[in-house]
């Protein structure tokens, strides 16, 4: 924990880290050294520590002439910090398992769950998709509306879900669940996990007049 911690003290490396994060695209030393405005060794000392601490991972290139070169990227999962050590994706894994086991009857049972669960947490008389999803929003979620899907670019609970599939029934659950309250009326399919990041969903075209689906600039 302290190695992290002061790993990210270093105004520099954090910001190495933030430009990976705002922008998920592979990129080499020289590209590094180019946009923090630092020399070539001083970033890749940068990048080889946050890939000891593993916020980074390298894959190789051909690079010029004919040498494989480094290109580092961001970690397709989380880097949880906890201390004492807490492993509560053991327990989610165990018992989202358990509930696929039950085939059906299993999976009725978590969508209710995360239907619960999201009029629980609704924030009342949004009049759009994107103003009901911002309590998810606010706990780190991601999403982008396209036509009749909603991509979800970044999932709470990607890692259980990427394992146990029954867990994006919990998350359409949830979805419904902030919507109860709204004056929008749609019904949300899970599509499964679609990349790295998130699960995309299905929503039907039925809503009432006047509500939007559209998305914020902000």
């Amino acid at each position: 924990m302290e190695r992290a911690l002061g790993a990210l003290r270093d105004l520099t490396r954090r910001d190495i880290l933030l430009r990976f994060y705002a922008d998920r695209k592979p990129r080499s030393v020289d590209d590094v050294a180019r946009e923090a405005g630092v020399h070539r060794s001083v970033a890749f000392e940068h990048l080889e520590r946050l890939t000891s601490l593993g916020y980074l991972e390298v894959a190789q290139r051909r690079g010029l002439p004919g040498k494989p070169a480094k290109i580092y990227r961001i970690t397709g999962g989380p880097v949880q910090i906890s201390h004492p050590m807490r492993r509560y994706d053991l327990v989610a894994e165990s018992l989202a398992h358990a509930f696929e086991g039950l085939g059906d009857v299993g999976r009725h049972a978590v969508r209710r769950a995360g239907h619960a669960l999201g009029v629980e947490i609704a924030e009342p008389g949004a009049a759009s998709l994107t103003a009901a999803l911002e309590p998810l929003v606010a706990m780190g979620a991601e999403y982008e509306v396209r036509g009749e899907t909603l991509d979800c670019t970044n999932c709470l609970f990607a890692e259980v879900c990427r394992r146990a599939p029954v867990v994006c029934q919990f998350h359409a659950g949830i979805v419904e669940g902030l919507l109860e309250g709204t004056r929008l009326r749609l019904t949300t399919k899970s599509l499964g996990f679609r990349d790295p990041y998130g699960c995309s969903f299905l929503l039907d075209e039925e809503q009432l007049p006047g509500v939007s689906l559209e998305v914020s600039a902000g």
